[in-house]
């Protein structure tokens, strides 16, 4: 099933993959980026999906220093692994609102707020320093961080920089290696007390910030207003709820 996609995309800035907000590709780092490794599978998986294996073979991380020659002329369009990366942030935004129910309190750091809810740039730093984050959850859920890390691997390098050839260029790659890891990581931890632990309502607040840090001195109690309503429901502040337009060319059908 294909869709004509639009000139322009609107939604939640928390949301939407980088690529999408800004419309174009996400640049690689300066020094370059880890190509992620593809994983194995589960044996469950391997056997039900032996064309999906053949497809994605199990390979090593490598060194993307410099877009590929391949990529100079190649257009940028919304795919099927722009929609991948819209889940990842999801998950994330739950993993660090989520207050587990009749335990302590335990604030979001205001760093991992500001950098969740800010520029397509803060987001891609924050995805390269999720692993390093030791307050990214409430301390009962730390043990979703290596899997959340895992995820976020997958997406510092940008598909749309990779030769033709690569295996990992590949709209389906993205949603291949999340359905493998997370698959995985439910088997090895379904019986862990955390996976069934009910949440409370209400998400997490922010802790207070600071001057020093620079931002916006409003922004605990703006999170505060914005999650006190029935279930979480991500209300970035003021500004990002402008939902910015990005333009970019009319593509034609995309493949899903």
């Amino acid at each position: 099933m294909g869709c004509l996609c639009l000139q322009s995309y609107q939604g939640t800035p928390i949301f939407i993959a980088r690529a999408v907000q800004q419309g174009k590709p996400v640049l690689l780092p300066k020094k370059g980026g880890i190509l992620s490794a593809v994983p194995s599978s589960p044996e469950t998986y391997t056997s039900n999906h032996p064309d999906r294996i053949q497809k994605f073979p199990i390979e090593e991380d490598m060194l993307v220093r410099k877009p590929s020659a391949d990529s100079t002329n190649r257009k940028w369009r919304h795919e099927l692994d722009h929609d991948a990366e819209s889940v990842f942030w999801v998950l994330l935004y739950w993993a660090v609102a989520a207050q587990p129910e009749k335990l302590e309190k335990e604030k979001v750091v205001a760093a991992t707020w500001a950098n969740l809810t800010g520029s397509v740039d803060y987001r891609t730093l924050f995805l390269q320093s999720l692993g390093r984050n030791k307050e990214l959850t409430h301390s009962v859920y730390q043990p979703l961080v290596p899997l959340l890390s895992d995820l976020a691997d997958v997406l510092i390098v940008d598909r749309h920089w990779l030769d033709d050839s690569e295996t990992r260029n590949d709209p389906e790659y993205v949603p291949e290696v999340f359905q493998r890891l997370i698959l995985q990581f439910i088997l090895d931890n379904r019986d862990k007390a955390y996976m069934t632990i009910p949440v409370v309502d209400k998400s997490r607040d922010v802790k207070a910030i600071t001057r020093h840090l620079g931002l916006p001195s409003t922004l605990s109690s703006r999170w505060h207003s914005e999650t006190s309503r029935k279930r979480p429901s991500p209300q970035p502040s003021r500004e990002l709820r402008k939902r910015p337009r990005v333009d970019t060319e009319v593509v034609g059908k995309v493949g899903y």
